[in-house]
Formats: structure tokens, sequence, C-alpha cells
């Protein structure tokens, strides 16, 4: 009799086991992970446990003088010709470049010849000593000149330079240019400082000024070329020389935050900033400044947000859905 006692208890337990795990089943399988997403195209909702991963710091906002830091490059240099009685001669980074310049020099040449020769004619034509058809034929000479001029300063203008910035450029002086992001282009004015070095003089640092700004943006890059004249180079700056340039700027109020917070897509610089504890949204910014560790924003943050700098570019994947 206790034998079966004990069957029974047995059975029991079993079937209790049995049930209770078939009810644990439906449960564990409705229990399912949090995933990460996004709202209004730029709202990113992370779970607790993701968001922790994101390391933030504050804003702050400062009163700066702006400092624009980008790379340039000497396009050009003024050295002395083989015969002294002639303008400098200009050298080039690149043969295109002096073709370009050779071909707009000859073709200025042939207009300012064409037209001495239409004024003599004309003055002949005057005093009876040249007839209608010479000075139609000279008109016609000075017209195609005309055009060709205006081909070859076209083709010229192609390289990113002017005749009349070529033309300011005494002996030892070189030109740089650099590609400024089309954001950072109301903080740049001529006649502004330029801070360069160069690897050639690690430890000099020489002074150039904004002479040139671009009338274009390029439709690739999004950056406007500026130049800088820096007379009186040392005789070791060569053209194709790559320099670093630091561009001083007025006092204003900007954000400053850390390089590394900063992501950029299609030309447009964002950060992201910290809503809750599982939200960060996508802010697009306007840099003003760069002083090689942190950025000096203008536009698009305010004192005491706080902005994503770490794993930044997990959310931009998130964001923009790469």
């Amino acid at each position: 009799m206790r034998s079966y006692l004990w069957i029974a208890v047995l059975v029991t337990g079993i079937v209790g086991g049995c049930s209770h795990r078939g009810i644990e089943q439906p449960m564990a399988a409705d229990r399912q992970p949090e995933l990460a997403r996004v709202e209004n195209d730029s709202v990113i909702v992370l779970p607790p446990s993701q968001a922790r991963q994101f390391a933030v710091v504050p804003v702050r906002v400062d009163s700066v003088g702006l400092m624009l830091r980008v790379a340039g490059r000497v396009v050009a240099k003024a050295v002395v010709a083989a015969d002294s009685a002639v303008p400098p001669l200009i050298v080039f980074e690149t043969n295109e470049a002096a073709q370009r310049y050779t071909e707009y020099l000859k073709a200025r040449a042939s207009f300012e010849h064409s037209s001495t020769q239409l004024a003599r004619v004309r003055d002949m034509a005057e005093h009876r000593a040249a007839s209608g058809k010479d000075v139609l034929e000279a008109v016609t000479e000075h017209r195609l000149q005309q055009a060709a001029l205006l081909d070859a300063e076209s083709e010229l203008r192609q390289s990113g330079l002017r005749p009349e910035l070529l033309e300011r450029m005494n002996t030892g002086s070189v030109l740089v240019a650099c590609d400024v992001p089309e954001g950072f282009l109301p903080y740049v004015q001529l006649g502004e400082s330029a801070f360069m070095s160069f690897a050639a003089l690690p430890n000099d640092e020489l002074i150039g000024r904004v002479i040139e700004l671009a009338d274009a943006v390029d439709p690739t890059t999004r950056t406007v070329r500026v130049f800088i004249l820096l007379q009186r180079a040392p005789a070791v700056i060569r053209p194709g020389m790559f320099a670093t340039v630091r561009i001083l700027k007025r006092q204003v109020n900007a954000a400053i935050i850390p390089r590394q917070a900063v992501v950029v897509a299609e030309g447009q610089s964002y950060v992201f900033v910290q809503q809750d504890s599982t939200r960060f949204v996508r802010r697009p910014i306007t840099i003003a400044g760069d002083t090689g560790k942190e950025f000096q924003v203008t536009d698009g943050l305010t004192a005491g947000e706080r902005v994503v700098v770490a794993r930044t570019m997990l959310l931009k994947g998130l964001s923009f859905g790469y």
C-alpha cells in the first residue's frame, strides 16, 4: 500500500512539472529583446542597456577668437626670370596650369597687337591712306583675337587662377590655395591674416594675407577655394608643397565640443544630442572654427546640452540607414 502511495506522488510531481514547464514556455517565447529604432528620421531610441554605452559631454559656450584650420597647397611661386627686364616668372605646381597661363599670355599679346593694328588702320583711313576694306579686316582680326583671349582666360580660370591674381605676385612671393567648406565662408574675409606652417620649416610659422575668394562652390566637395599670398617666402618653399593654414577670426560666442562628437554626411556636419536616458537626436550644426582638438560651433547647440562623443559612427549608421 505504501509503495502505491509513493508511485502516486511521483506521477503527480511529473505531471505537475510538465504542466508548469508548458506554462513557462509560451511566456519565454513572448519575451522579445528590445531593438533600436528611429523616429521622425532624426530621433534614435535605444534599449537602456545599449544607451549606457554612449559617452556624452555637456556643451559649454564661451567667447572665443575663431581660428579656421584647413589644409593648403602652394600652387604658384614668382621667381626671377632669366631676362631681368621682364616681369617675374611664375612657376606652377602642375604643367597643365603652366600651359594654360602661357596660352593666356600669348592670347593677350595677340589681342593687344590687334588693338594697336586696328587703331593704326583707323587712323590711316581717316587720312585716306587705308580703305574701308582694310578697316573691316582689322576689326574682324581684333574681334577674333578678343574671342581667343576670353577663351584662354576661361581655361586659366578652370585651374582656379585669375590673371589679375597672378599679376599681383612679386619676385619671391608664393600663392597658397586652400579649400574652405561653404559653411565656413561667412567667416573668411579679404585681407585677414593667415598663419601657415610647412613640413620643410617645422619650427617656423609664416604669415600671409587672404587676397582672393573663388566665385563658385565646388559641386562635389562643397568647398570654396581661398587664395593666400605670402610675400618674400623662404627659398625652400616650392610649388606643390602642403601647408597647415590657420585663418584668424573675430571674437564670437561659440559652443565648444570635441572633434569626435561630429559626423559628416553629404557635406553637412551633425552631432547627436542626448534627450533622455534612451533617446538621441541628430542635430545639424554650423562649425565656424577648429582648434585641432575642438570645434567651435556657432549654430545648432546651446549651453548644457549633452552630445555623444563615443561610438558616434554607430549612431550615424542607425540614423541614416547605412
